[in-house]
């Protein structure tokens, strides 16, 4: 029983340090490298198979723990006495190997119950951090584009022609007002009116 909870304690502290991993800020091309690496494991049949096979594992124990505390609820607290008739219940407590039994459920649960939690938050994080890594690498691209010299000449270009037909726009709209107010009668009108 050592050796399977050493297991179970090493695959939360395994599956902790993974979850650290994906939310810790990293670069972006390390980030990229991990990513690949997960999308490798995820394609792996063998990682596939130990996953489903240590879930189930992992729940079968997980049940059987809810089970027992089951047990352990129908003979009531077991530091006082309850008003049943049986022998123990009397005595006002459980008996030192049932309440170690207890813990030990109490504790296989809390375990495995966390190692089952992470391994769902992991997924959802891997999830989550997949769509990160590939907005950033769009962003990158995007931002990698930079405009060549020859495009820049090309826009300055036409924003001195737009200057220039603006300044003739302008001139034109100067002499239409003033060939209108000439020939208005003699109310001098501004167009500033």
């Amino acid at each position: 029983m050592s050796l399977q909870m050493s297991l179970i304690f090493a695959a939360l502290c395994g599956e902790m340090i993974t979850l650290f991993s994906l939310v810790c800020p990293i670069p972006h091309p390390v980030r990229v490298r991990m990513m690949h690496a997960i999308e490798v494991l995820r394609t792996s049949n063998n990682f596939k198979i130990g996953v489903i096979f240590t879930t189930i594992l992992l729940g079968m124990q997980f049940m059987d723990c809810i089970n027992r505390l089951k047990k352990f609820s129908e003979l009531g607290n077991p530091y006082f006495g309850s008003f049943s008739t049986t022998n123990q219940q009397i005595a006002g407590s459980l008996t030192s190997g049932q309440l170690a039994s207890k813990f030990y459920a109490q504790r296989n649960l809390y375990l495995t119950g966390a190692v089952l939690y992470l391994e769902l938050a992991i997924w959802v994080v891997v999830g989550i951090v997949e769509k990160l890594v590939a907005k950033e690498t769009q962003l990158r691209v995007l931002n990698s584009k930079a405009t060549s010299d020859e495009e820049a000449e090309k826009y300055k270009e036409l924003i001195r022609k737009k200057d220039v037909d603006i300044k003739a726009l302008k001139l034109q709209i100067d002499g239409l007002q003033r060939a209108y107010d000439s020939q208005t009668p003699d109310t001098h009108i501004s167009k500033d009116d």
